[in-house]
């Protein structure tokens, strides 16, 4: 198992809490830049420096949030399949 996979449920929270934080923080300074040109051309730098990666980091943050989340027993059972799959495939 990973490292990401031994964080608790409140640390995932947080910390996808905080990644979805910084990608609202993008996307509303996204739109501010974008508001004050009239130009379309003028629009685009702003788009994709901060618009375009302020939803991606909002998806990912709310991906890393809510995964996870299942009971440990679960998560045993599951990885339990995994190996039991992977090693019938290698044989």
């Amino acid at each position: 198992m990973s490292r990401l996979d031994d964080l608790d449920r409140r640390t995932r929270l947080a910390l996808g809490g905080a990644v979805i934080v910084v990608g609202v923080l993008l996307l509303v300074l996204g739109w501010y830049l974008i508001s004050g040109e009239a130009v379309a051309a003028k629009q685009l730098p702003y788009l994709a420096s901060a618009s375009i990666p302020g939803a991606v980091l909002v998806v990912c943050g709310f991906v890393f949030a809510v995964s996870g989340t299942t009971d440990p027993a679960t998560a045993r059972k599951i990885a339990e399949l995994h190996e039991l799959l992977t090693d019938a495939v290698e044989e």
